[in-house]
């Protein structure tokens, strides 16, 4: 395979069993009885207060749900969901030692004999249990997530974002129509009284920047080489200057 990378910092949590879909779907912010079998969306699960614990590509498989997320949130998203599971016909597990995931940039490329095999705008991933010949400089990965807009939840930033302000509303990543779930009160509130101060996006800067990093306006919640995204201080769609601590000025313009 070419443009092969290994997504060591992503991790996969499995929800299993003939009620899976039915308890996830009042946790997620994506609308799951949508999905088709071998399917998969964008989405996140929030506190009561509207804030992403986690974001993810969920895959449903029969009546089973995978989530792809950062590998580090996996213990505290299992934690976190195991509290209120018990009385479903579902149970919860990490699979993060079992299979991993690679991302190509080759859209050609012949997908592994096992697993599975998600389709994105601009990259693909596998998510298999085989191992793979793979580039651990993930640099060219991050390049396209950045140019496709797409941030996700880390360590730093867990609990602290609305999903609007990820711009997860314009990846199908919220459904404003479906039944509640956790947080949905305070994300629906957001969008509908248009209340969003901060939103996400796309900048770059002439020094090697990382996640958690600070501007005057907001923080950096998605670096690679050749670009940053971060979520700043904005209720327009119009782009807004915005300083590192460090002094650097750059140009910042909504995703």
């Amino acid at each position: 395979m070419n443009n092969l990378y290994r997504l060591s910092d992503m991790g996969i949590l499995t929800i299993t069993g003939p009620d899976a879909i039915k308890f996830m779907q009042g946790y997620t912010t994506c609308n799951l009885t949508q999905l088709d079998d071998n399917a998969t969306a964008l989405g996140a699960v929030c506190n009561l207060q509207g804030r992403m614990l986690t974001s993810f590509l969920v895959l449903r498989s029969g009546t089973d749900l995978w989530l792809r997320m950062q590998r580090a949130l996996v213990p505290a998203t299992l934690s976190f969901l195991q509290k209120y599971i018990v009385f479903s016909k579902a149970e919860l597990h990490d699979i993060s030692e079992s299979y991993v995931c690679y991302g190509s940039l080759d859209q050609s490329a012949v997908s592994p004999t096992d697993g599975f095999t998600i389709e994105l705008d601009n990259r693909r991933e596998f998510w298999t249990s085989s191992t793979l010949s793979a580039d651990e400089d993930i640099g060219p990965w991050q390049d396209a997530e950045v140019t496709a807009g797409v941030a996700w939840v880390t360590e730093s930033s867990q609990e602290e974002y609305l999903p609007q302000m990820f711009n997860y509303h314009n990846h199908n990543g919220i459904d404003f129509e479906k039944g509640c779930y956790l947080g949905q009160e305070i994300v629906a509130r957001a969008h509908y009284r248009g209340e969003l101060k901060r939103r996400l996006h796309r900048l770059s800067s002439e020094k090697s920047r990382n996640v958690g990093d600070q501007l005057d306006g907001g923080t950096v919640v998605a670096a690679a080489p050749n670009g940053l995204l971060a979520v700043l201080k904005n209720t327009g769609e119009e782009p807004v200057s915005a300083s590192f601590v460090d002094g650097e000025t750059v140009e910042a313009t909504p995703c």
